[in-house]
């Protein structure tokens, strides 16, 4: 099987810290991959609050993670401090991706490249529904960019 690849977003728009705790370590004593989820997760949420939304709420509508990829790049220990930057690309009609990665602050090295698909979705309807145009603009997108 190939191995994943995933690059990092041209920009960041957004950067935060994580702290490995003790709670983030496995067997092997480095940071565990499901830790790892929830922090890319963490980020994509922390994000969207440093534009004003959440995940339940973007002008009304959700946004539902459909697809994710990591790419491990190195190991990071407990007491690391990780840099996460948040980035987005890949827009299309109804979604977008989110991007981040993740960097030792220490080392100086990358830990990973992950990429999240999201699509924005009507929980009353129970549909997916298109981008709200809002949103790519506060994103720097314009119309023309969303497939």
């Amino acid at each position: 099987m190939p191995r994943v690849k995933v690059s990092s977003p041209d920009r960041f728009l957004f950067s935060m810290e994580h702290h490995v705790g003790i709670s983030d370590v496995n067997y092997a004593k480095h940071l565990d991959s499901v830790a790892m989820i929830n922090i890319l997760h963490e980020a994509r949420l922390q994000f969207l609050a440093s534009i004003g939304f959440t995940e339940g709420n973007i002008f009304g509508l959700g946004m539902v993670v459909t697809d994710m990829a990591v790419e491990y790049r190195s190991e990071s220990f407990a007491n690391d401090l990780l840099i996460i930057d948040v980035g987005v690309g890949g827009f299309n009609r109804y979604g977008l991706d989110i991007g981040i990665q993740v960097s030792n602050s220490a080392l100086e090295t990358v830990v990973c490249n992950a990429k999240m698909g999201v699509v924005f979705f009507d929980f009353d309807k129970h549909q997916i529904t298109q981008i709200p145009p809002a949103f790519t603009a506060i994103l720097g997108q314009s119309e023309a960019k969303v497939a």
